[in-house]
């Protein structure tokens, strides 16, 4: 009786939370529908129009480079810095669980502030430019890409893993490359993908730290409040979902894969 009452708990929670988006689904499908209950018929062509506009191709393009040109950079520091501090200075990690509470304590639009404050004038004017994207976006992806990187080294015997390498013969820099980044691989891929799913829809710093000089798919789709057609809005909200549905369900396969192992 009481798995009959969770099912339908969780049914009517899952229907609720799925209704409005198929139903938007169903409106960027439709030719009309105005004053009945199912759509009058179905097309594929606000989709068409959404692929072949090049303004969208273009958004879609700038946030993926965007994305993933700051989640190389935060790879690149992070990594390194996480076994560094893991392995030789334990006390370092005090610091970088503050900087975790730090960004998740001061909210995005307090941030932008200060940011724009510092950042508007020489010799660091880098308001209005990528560059500073990039900075932001280092700093909103720092507490999730960290704790993954954490978490994947927490499951291994760092220790003992680099002195086997050393009594083989291989350096401690070998090691790690060879040794402790393979095995974190799948729970950085994690996170990076969650990370980059989450940086592909911020809106609010790219819209008040460089404006319509760089214009995201989320800078696009605020632009089109008017003028276009209610079936293409829908469209193009759906294509959007999809895109961020693929890159969760891919972190979501990789994490399974990798505690199946």
């Amino acid at each position: 009786m009481k798995n009959k009452i969770h099912i339908w708990i969780v049914t009517t929670i899952l229907t609720t939370l799925f209704l409005p988006i198929l139903g938007t689904l169903l409106y960027s499908l439709s030719t009309k529908w105005t004053n009945t209950l199912l759509p009058q018929g179905l097309t594929l062509k606000w989709y068409l129009e959404i692929f072949q506009n090049k303004m969208f191709l273009n958004a879609i393009g700038k946030s993926f480079w965007i994305c993933l040109i700051s989640l190389f950079f935060i790879g690149i520091v992070l990594i390194p810095t996480v076994f560094v501090a893991t392995y030789y200075f334990r006390k370092i990690e005090k610091m970088m669980e503050l900087l975790v509470l730090i960004c998740f304590a001061v909210p995005g639009a307090v941030s932008v502030v200060g940011l724009i404050k510092l950042y508007s004038n020489e010799p660091f004017r880098l308001v209005g430019t990528t560059y500073i994207l990039v900075g932001v976006y280092f700093v909103l992806a720092y507490p999730f890409v960290y704790r993954g990187i954490k978490n994947s080294l927490s499951g291994l015997n760092i220790k003992e893993l680099v002195e086997s390498a050393n009594i083989l013969g291989a350096s401690t820099k070998v090691a790690f490359f060879r040794v402790i980044v393979p095995n974190i691989s799948k729970g950085l891929s994690v996170s990076m993908l969650l990370t980059f799913s989450m940086l592909f829809g911020e809106f609010l710093l790219v819209n008040m730290l460089v404006g319509g000089k760089f214009q995201t798919v989320q800078m696009y789709i605020n632009s089109i409040k008017s003028g276009y057609s209610g079936h293409y809005s829908s469209a193009l909200v759906i294509t959007y979902f999809g895109i961020l549905l693929m890159l969760t369900t891919l972190a979501f396969y990789i994490g399974e894969k990798n505690n199946r192992r």
